[in-house]
């Protein structure tokens, strides 16, 4: 698997294919102050392409959906664009709007049939980014739309693991609800209960462990969860972890005595 610094690098001698012109430029300043009259003055002019890069690797497309100018992107969105164009590291419209939390934007892309698989150059999609900003309107949203909720990464990470890294219980807890997987495992063996206590993610975890995550699971370095929760030094994840071990010990111990004779 190549490194995500090649991919970033391989990527970026496209940038340099294109000539950015001043009317790119008016139409990129335009987006960014959202300034919807000149953005249609500009798309007006012949062979304009809201979707060329600049030297940054942005595109005015890009920004609109990242900024969350939603009446520049309906204009954009009219000039026949290419949906699945992408920026200097491999995300679409929809990943930046999702990545910043721009639900209205995610709605609008969606509406325009914008693909909700495409990855990025980590292997993220949309939803992943959602995850990242914590936005459960845009998770909803992309999720009604179809997208895969234990999609990996290339670092075998789902929007799940991503959610709790994050430290976003709502939306671990939105996620499971959609058939979440807790069980998977990224490319260290680590699952979601096991990141969430490396972070040192409490309220992350709680909705895990009541939602069934295996606290017995090893990583690659066979230590299980509670062994990241102790090394966090975040005392409030370790008593809970006590707590919910301790319930588990004795309801274990309770279940063997009905059956004693």
């Amino acid at each position: 698997m190549k490194s995500l610094k090649y991919r970033l690098k391989k990527h970026e001698v496209t940038l340099t294919n294109t000539d950015w012109n001043k009317y790119d430029d008016r139409l990129m300043k335009a987006v960014e102050r959202g300034e919807v009259d000149k953005v249609a003055a500009v798309l007006s002019k012949k062979g304009i392409i809201p979707t060329k890069l600049d030297m940054e690797g942005r595109s005015a497309f890009h920004l609109s959906a990242t900024r969350g100018h939603l009446d520049c992107l309906n204009l954009i969105l009219g000039h026949s664009v290419d949906l699945t164009a992408t920026d200097a590291t491999g995300k679409n419209a929809l990943h930046l709007a999702s990545r910043n939390g721009q639900s209205l934007c995610v709605q609008k892309l969606l509406q325009h049939n914008c693909p909700v698989g495409n990855v990025d150059l980590q292997g993220r999609t949309a939803l992943h980014d959602a995850v990242m900003a914590g936005c459960s309107s845009s998770v909803k949203l992309l999720c009604d739309s179809g997208a895969s909720v234990n999609a990996s990464d290339f670092d075998g990470r789902t929007p799940l693991v991503l959610a709790t890294q994050m430290c976003h219980p709502h939306i671990c807890r939105l996620l499971l609800e959609r058939g979440a997987d807790i069980a998977i495992r990224d490319k260290q063996n680590k699952t979601a209960l096991t990141l969430g206590c490396e972070y040192a993610c409490k309220d992350a975890v709680e909705v895990l462990l009541k939602s069934g995550a295996d606290v017995t699971a090893v990583d690659s370095f066979g230590h299980d969860s509670f062994h990241y929760a102790r090394l966090s030094k975040n005392q409030d994840l370790v008593n809970l972890f006590k707590t919910y071990l301790d319930n588990v010990t004795k309801g274990q111990s309770t279940a063997v005595s009905r059956f004693d004779p």
